[in-house]
């Protein structure tokens, strides 16, 4: 799989418009926080995409005895470790744009480093909802307040339920993301503790930052690295907001000071809250742009595919017809379903 280069624009200039690209895709697809990537090769022969999960080993507490006697190998017998093989296939995505003779003629020319941004958008945002249905259509689900039910969720994100989470990720040996952070001498620091990710709905932020205990991202961003789109933490969850988490129009119960979209019934959200390696999806790495792709090189999520006028030969005979576009394989899996958590909540309307 090449990227299509033809006529004008030269290789270092489309290796930019690549990097412009993903540079804004990757900004928009918060959901790919925390995910193990996986790749595919070119000529493998296959569409799927393999991650390896191990499992934990369970800890022994037997002390090892000495050794006696005529001595025959191996002289203790070895554990078996639980390997599981999980794949997914790699489905195909994309769009592009004409470019008539005119438009080059009449508009200037930055614009098609604009439009690539444009694109880049929404290949981001492609991929992102693609990886998003991955968790919240394949997530364990836990409810605020105690019920059990979409149609008796009748409040926001509470401190309560997101303990409720992380207690059940620790007690799976889930591991967290970052590690304590101390604090500075800055003002206004606080240090932090091991977190897990939340990903949340715009919405859903403004309730979880009305939570007590929750710190904002600028206390301690100096500290530590912060991923795209990071507000701030509350209760061992260091969370990411983003306007593509899904919104489930009037599944809750009575809505009182939630969102509605009717009136009737409360909007509902479901906020992933994660810890490392319970997704997988096809890497979005920029290191992986080649103008060639040669058997066995591993491809990028994202191409870009630009032929200018007349590369087409009879199909654009008078050469007034140019196209920019991108091509993206996206797969996506849960590789340890315990290890993650849906939460379904309203959102109050702030309205």
């Amino acid at each position: 799989m090449a990227i299509t280069n033809q006529a004008v624009i030269a290789g270092p200039v489309n290796f930019v418009f690549q990097q412009t690209l993903l540079r804004n895709a990757k900004p928009r697809a918060p959901h790919f926080v925390g995910s193990m990537p996986g790749d595919i090769s070119s000529h493998s022969g296959t569409f799927s995409v393999k991650w390896r999960r191990i499992e934990n080993m369970t800890p022994t507490t037997t002390s090892l005895t000495e050794l006696t006697g005529n001595l025959s190998l191996p002289t203790r017998n070895a554990s078996q470790p639980s390997v599981t093989d999980v794949t997914a296939t790699v489905a195909k995505y994309g769009d592009f744009i004409v470019l008539t003779e005119e438009v080059d003629l009449v508009n200037f020319n930055g614009q098609t480093d604009k439009l690539v941004e444009v694109l880049g958008i929404q290949a981001g945002r492609s991929l992102n909802r693609l990886q998003r249905n991955v968790l919240e259509d394949n997530a364990t689900l836990v409810y605020p307040d105690g019920v059990a039910a979409d149609a008796n969720v009748v409040s926001g994100m509470t401190r309560t339920v997101i303990r409720n989470v992380v207690n059940t990720l620790n007690r799976e040996s889930g591991m967290t993301f970052t590690p304590e952070t101390t604090g500075s001498t800055n003002v206004g620091t606080a240090a932090q503790r091991p977190a897990f990710m939340g990903i949340c709905h715009s919405d859903v932020e403004e309730d979880i930052r009305d939570i007590t205990g929750f710190v904002a991202s600028e206390n301690y961003a100096s500290q530590t690295a912060t991923a795209e789109g990071e507000f701030g933490a509350v209760a061992g969850v260091r969370w990411v907001s983003t306007p593509e988490a899904s919104i489930d129009a009037d599944l809750g119960g009575d809505p009182g000071n939630l969102r509605s979209t009717t009136g009737v019934s409360a909007d509902l959200y479901t906020s992933m809250i994660i810890a490392m390696d319970y997704h997988g999806a096809l890497s979005l790495d920029t290191s992986l742009i080649k103008e060639i792709y040669t058997a066995g090189d591993s491809i990028p999520g994202i191409v870009m595919i630009s032929n200018d006028r007349g590369s087409a030969g009879s199909g654009d005979a008078l050469h007034e017809v140019a196209t920019i576009g991108w091509k993206a394989w996206h797969a996506g899996t849960i590789l340890n379903s315990a290890w993650g958590r849906g939460v379904r909540t309203g959102a109050t309307d702030l309205q």
